[in-house]
């Protein structure tokens, strides 16, 4: 979307249905809104530049010169779109307050949200929310893997690419990536929605979604994610997800060359020792590693 144009059809509602859905669902939503919201509280001049040009021109015409120095007088409806322009450029200082929380590879991060409630980030993932208006609104835009612990209250929204996730107080873990989403709920019900369908979660149930959208459920066990374990685990994931999650944990680069990145891998890897790790991972599924250095791993069929 070209920005500039696309607000100024949003102003007027002269926007489609899914035009309207994606922009609600982007960062920027938050903001435009508070920005309206400020800007409503001002009496809004209307201008008419092609009349003001013309006027000014007429008025610099008439003007006689003052000690023989030319000077041009702008007229009071220029002042005023100055005026306009200031306040809009404080009202976007004021209400533009996102806070954005990242974890670099091989990195997990834990922090406490402006209602309580508590986040922790997995490995390259990151949040945002604005901090003005989060505990009214309670939605939060999430890249990557999180779970969270939620402080009870109104509707807190976690929003995806791939979908929306919608709770009051409990605990899930969200996982949004590529174009796959996936939600477990440790506590209390979950609603997880795309474009697709609508799915209620309760305690040990989870959903994952396919590459064209659809949901399908699962069952799970304990009372965290296993990755806030020191482990982690999959059931029927393609080797390319599995080594993406890999280099994520361990900040390396693996080359496959050859290898069939679309088999499909159950089971797990530890967090804290690499060669444990690679070994669970690739020896069950007939494939060498060679470590070429600590960031660089090169895998070959047997």
């Amino acid at each position: 979307m070209e920005k500039d144009n696309f607000l100024g059809r949003w102003l007027v509602n002269d926007i489609s249905e899914e035009e309207k859905k994606e922009f609600e669902n982007s960062k920027d939503y938050l903001a435009y809104k508070d920005i309206l919201k400020g800007v409503d509280k001002f009496d809004r001049p209307v201008f008419d530049l092609d009349k003001g040009f013309k006027n000014q021109k007429e008025y610099n015409k008439r003007y006689k010169k003052s000690s023989g120095k030319k000077v041009i007088k702008l007229r009071p409806w220029l002042y005023a779109a100055a005026a306009a322009i200031v306040v809009l450029f404080g009202l976007r200082t004021i209400f533009f307050s996102t806070t954005e929380i990242y974890t670099e590879m091989a990195e997990t991060k834990t922090l406490t949200l402006p209602d309580n409630s508590l986040v922790t980030l997995n490995a390259d993932s990151s949040v945002e929310y604005d901090k003005r208006s989060f505990a009214e609104t309670r939605i939060i835009h999430l890249k990557g893997e999180a779970f969270f612990d939620v402080a009870k209250g109104s509707s807190f929204t976690v929003k995806t690419k791939n979908g929306d996730v919608t709770v009051l107080g409990t605990e899930f873990n969200v996982y949004s990536r590529n174009e796959y989403i996936e939600v477990q709920c440790f506590e209390g019900k979950v609603q997880v929605s795309n474009s697709k369908e609508t799915v209620i979660l309760t305690p040990g149930k989870a959903i994952k979604s396919n590459s064209e959208g659809a949901l399908s459920p699962n069952e799970i066990k304990g009372s965290k994610p296993s990755w806030m374990q020191g482990k982690s685990t999959f059931n029927q994931v393609t080797l390319q997800q599995l080594i993406q999650e890999l280099e994520r944990q361990y900040d390396i680069r693996i080359t496959t060359n050859d290898i069939d990145t679309k088999r499909l891998f159950s089971g797990f890897f530890v967090h804290n020792d690499l060669d444990k790790a690679l070994k669970t991972c690739f020896e069950p599924m007939n494939i060498n590693y060679t470590v070429n250095n600590q960031k660089n791993i090169s895998l070959k069929n047997k």
